[in-house]
């Protein structure tokens, strides 16, 4: 076997071995975005939603335990940190508005607007990948009706 031989023998293994380790990690990083979709999806589901905020809403402690342990070990820091926000909107301003009939009460605004960024964040975390991510100039969440609207 000669030098020239060896070497192209040598850089095709290690051309297999780096696409081998590189298509691991690739895998590896789906399937951890799959649970999260799968998580911020559950969550979702079980959050209450901001209409909710007019009615006399009672969260089951031990579902949201549940939900918010399986959002710390998947979530970024950001979504953890927007979903804190959210539910601290939501109990300062459901008394506020139980009952309230009035379109675009700014309390309403406060909570709706909270749980956009709290939604914002998962897709940016749950698309941080893909083809669908949210470029750079649009990654901060910026509410489309301004805060103060309804006053």
């Amino acid at each position: 076997m000669t030098l020239e031989a060896l070497l192209i023998s040598v850089g095709g293994l290690l051309v297999s071995a780096l696409g081998f380790l590189f298509g691991r990690m690739f895998a590896q990083s789906e399937r951890i975005l799959d649970i999260k979709r799968d998580t911020y999806r559950s969550f979702l589901e079980r959050c209450p939603a901001p209409n909710e905020a007019h009615f006399e809403t009672t969260l089951s402690e031990a579902e949201v335990q549940r939900e918010i342990g399986l959002m710390s070990i998947y979530a970024s820091p950001e979504v953890i940190k927007f979903v804190g926000e959210y539910f601290a909107q939501f109990a300062q301003s459901q008394p506020l508005l139980l009952n309230v009939d009035q379109a675009g009460h700014p309390e309403f605004f406060k909570v709706m607007t909270s749980y956009n960024r709290m939604i914002w964040a998962m897709r940016h975390d749950a698309l941080a990948w893909s083809a669908f991510a949210p470029d750079r100039r649009k990654r901060e969440y910026k509410p489309s009706v301004p805060p103060n609207s309804g006053e």
